[in-house]
């Protein structure tokens, strides 16, 4: 039997709760729906960053035809950044700008429809003391001088002035270039001087203009294997990041994070069990952050796991569902939609002959931008077992098989057979049908 992805039945068990285990004498997992009341009402929007490779016209044509096909009725934002991830430098020098490469990615983000963002980051080199008109791309990560501060303001202001119809910024990039040793931790201050400058310079050519920050990682698995970066996320150092960045911002309209389901200093393994086990912090972070603003919460960056397609699927299927099921406005941006540089690709190589296939993932995304918009109430999903979650709307059951093996499932009554790590997607109303085998029924 082909594996599937079964992370959508996990999902539902990780926010829902469980219900008592099966009998000894009964191995099937059993999920109960209570459609007379809802729980919580989806607020997650979903979007993708284009990075170094995506779309670009020296791919395969038919590929790009094919991906684009594909994208455009699934992504709601669509970002690009002003220098780096498939973007020249747009201003080598002072006063001397070169838009072509940025007007190209904006040119194919519109042709995809849904809403443009941009990244304002990096900075050109001869804001961090490089000679103008050089550009060493080994130094995107340096941040600008603080004496160069006003002048990045203005390049974020002549962006905005460019592509008057882009109306969402997010200022930098993880905090790049701004480690500060003395304090062991991000230079928060220097960052937020930065940051209020850019806000103010884009508020400025519009008003109507909606800017975010800081923009930073999320430290801490909650593995709780061993070490500080296995610890419980969100960790006394991101705190006083965020805690000053809210408390001096000039403003904000929305807040952004970045979080892996790894941490890049935890060098414990981890098996496919335990990132499953792990998705569940993605809604806790959410959860924490929402006690402290009442702003938006945007992931400009989200990592779940790694290993085969499908594993990647179930996984990101189960940290969707945690997040819907929070009922706090988020947007998360996958970071690169196609699979070049990283594991969880929606669709394969543009770059490539034949390329520009669907991927698992994207039954996935394309199951919640489609069939839990914001806006959907979701009821209370009750599963037997940790290893299957389910996510419910009026009209559907997500169900998801966090686990390799295959697994019976009761759902209200009706018995199907979930292979390992699939997910499917159940109509509500159309139980008594034979389901329809594979990732995400539509």
């Amino acid at each position: 039997m082909r594996r599937l992805p079964t992370l959508l039945a996990a999902a539902l068990f990780a926010s829902v709760g469980l219900m008592p285990a099966a009998s000894a004498r009964d191995t099937s997992v059993a999920i109960a729906v209570d459609r007379s009341k809802p729980v919580a009402v989806c607020r997650l929007r979903l979007g993708v960053t284009h990075t170094q490779y995506s779309l670009d016209p020296w791919g395969d044509p038919a590929a790009i035809a094919q991906a684009k096909a594909l994208l455009a009725p699934v992504a709601e934002f669509h970002n690009q950044h002003i220098m780096g991830w498939g973007a020249d430098n747009p201003e080598p020098a002072p006063g001397e700008y070169r838009w072509e490469s940025l007007d190209r990615r904006m040119a194919m983000i519109r042709s995809l429809g849904g809403t443009p963002v941009i990244t304002l980051c990096a900075a050109p080199d001869w804001m961090k003391g490089g000679r103008p008109g050089d550009t060493d791309w080994s130094k995107i990560e340096v941040a600008p001088l603080p004496e160069h501060y006003a002048d990045f303001a203005a390049l974020a202001a002549a962006v905005a002035r460019r592509y008057p119809y882009v109306k969402h910024f997010q200022v930098w990039n993880e905090f790049k270039g701004f480690w500060k040793p003395s304090i062991n931790n991000w230079d928060y201050e220097a960052y937020t001087t930065m940051y209020n400058m850019v806000y103010d310079a884009l508020k400025a050519v519009d008003p109507s203009i909606k800017v975010g920050g800081p923009y930073l990682v999320v430290e801490g698995t909650g593995s709780g294997k061993g070490g500080w970066a296995s610890e419980a996320p969100i960790r006394p150092r991101q705190w006083e990041v965020l805690n000053y960045w809210l408390s001096h911002k000039h403003g904000a309209d929305f807040i952004v994070l970045d979080r892996g389901i790894r941490d890049f200093h935890d060098d414990h393994a981890y098996t496919p069990q335990d990132e499953m086990e792990l998705t569940h912090w993605f809604a806790d972070v959410a959860r924490q952050v929402a006690l402290k603003t009442k702003l938006p919460i945007w992931w400009a960056e989200y990592y779940g796991a790694s290993e085969s397609p499908e594993i990647v699927a179930a996984n990101y299927a189960s940290i969707y569902r945690g997040w819907a099921l929070t009922g706090l406005p988020q947007v998360a941006l996958l970071w690169s939609p196609q699979q070049s540089d990283v594991a969880h690709g929606l669709f394969t190589d543009t770059r490539q002959p034949g390329g520009g296939r669907p991927l698992p993932l994207y039954a996935v995304f394309r199951a919640f931008h489609g069939r839990f918009p914001p806006g959907t109430r979701l009821y209370q999903a009750t599963s037997s077992s940790p290893s299957v979650e389910a996510l419910a709307s009026a009209g559907h059951t997500l169900l998801i098989n966090k686990s390799a093996a295959a697994v019976d499932v009761l759902l209200d009554g009706r018995r199907q057979q979930l292979a390992g790590y699939e997910v499917r997607l159940v109509p509500a109303r159309k139980l008594a049908a034979r389901p329809q085998r594979g990732l995400l029924t539509p």
